[in-house]
Parts: structure tokens; sequence; C-alpha cells
């Protein structure tokens, strides 16, 4: 490999915004297919795709965000965007943990 090799070469240069709203999204997709899953809404078998997709997606996100266009965020947007994405990491966690506890009792 030469020294110019540069793996974000390969990766579009997308808004950063558009990015945080896409973890946003595939944030709550994932707490909601969770949830029902817990519910017996659907089954396992129905939604086994998407999350074996998560794991792989989340990366290809982090790298897209990296390379991405480098918008400059004001003071109180990224405070803001900042609390929605530590408020959907947490949600994502306590519907984890409550589906744990759930299946143990």
């Amino acid at each position: 490999m030469s020294k110019n090799f540069d793996i974000l070469s390969f990766f579009p240069s997308l808004n950063k915004k558009a990015i945080i709203r896409t973890y946003l999204v595939i944030g709550w997709l994932l707490i909601t297919l969770i949830a029902i899953t817990e519910a017996d809404v659907v089954s396992y078998d129905d939604v086994k795709y998407f999350f074996w997709i998560f794991p792989l997606l989340l990366p290809l996100m982090y790298l897209l965000y990296v390379n991405g266009m480098p918008t400059h965020f004001s003071k109180e947007e990224e405070r803001r965007t900042i609390l929605v994405l530590a408020f959907t990491f947490t949600c994502l966690v306590v519907t984890f943990f409550t589906v744990i506890f759930i299946r143990n009792i």
C-alpha cells in the first residue's frame, strides 16, 4: 500500500447534520425493535436481519461522519445535538436492561 492510501477517500462527503439525524433514526428504530420484540408483537425471526445490520451500520455511519463536510454548529445547536444523542443512548440502555430484567423474572 502506498503512503497516500486513505480509507476515507472511498466514502462520500455528506452533511454532518444529516448523518447525525440518521444516527438518531437508527437508534430509535433499534429501541422500537427491541420493545416490540419483547412485547411479542413480532417474533425475533421476523426482525433478526435488522438486528444483524445495526452492528455493521454504526461503524459505517461513524466513517461517514468523520469524512463529512465540516458543518459549524452554533453553541446552542451543538448542545442540543449532544443532549438528543445522549437521551437516545440512555433510552437504548434503559430498554436493553429492562428487557434483560423482564426475561429474568
